[in-house]
């Protein structure tokens, strides 16, 4: 089953276990504790999961989060790295790269594009390589 989860909403869990409350979280992030909190119920109540212990000075990731929240750590570092190096890969004159889909990266081509406009920069053969051995589809 596919489960539809902003990247936004796992960005302000992880914010929320680094600060270890939703009041701390909030200020760094500038969105109401109220709406975070709501947010962050959301996502447990979607995964059907328990992701912060609350107590009245804060909350404390549960076992179960802290493995999850470093993974999604790793997946949001990922991702900014790999529209780092694309749009560093296809604009030479400065502009932004904008990218946009509906549908899973592998279904629209997205990833295909990526490739080909990378092996175009041999500067980049690590990353079209990491590409190539994840995706071995294209």
């Amino acid at each position: 089953m596919r489960r539809s989860i902003q990247l936004l909403t796992l960005h302000f869990a992880t914010v929320v276990a680094e600060e270890g409350s939703f009041l701390g979280a909030s200020r760094r992030l500038g969105i109401h504790h109220s709406a975070l909190s709501r947010r962050i119920k959301d996502l447990e109540l979607r995964l059907g999961v328990t992701l912060f212990d609350r107590h009245p000075g804060g909350v404390r990731a549960t076992a179960v989060s802290a493995c999850f929240l470093a993974k999604i750590r790793h997946i949001l570092k990922d991702l900014d790295d790999t529209l780092q190096g694309v749009e560093s890969a296809g604009h030479s004159d400065g502009q932004p790269l904008p990218i946009g889909s509906d549908g899973p990266p592998c279904h629209c081509g997205f990833l295909s594009a990526v490739v080909a406009c990378l092996d175009k920069n041999p500067n980049l053969p690590a990353f079209v390589a990491f590409l190539r051995k994840h995706h071995p589809e294209l």
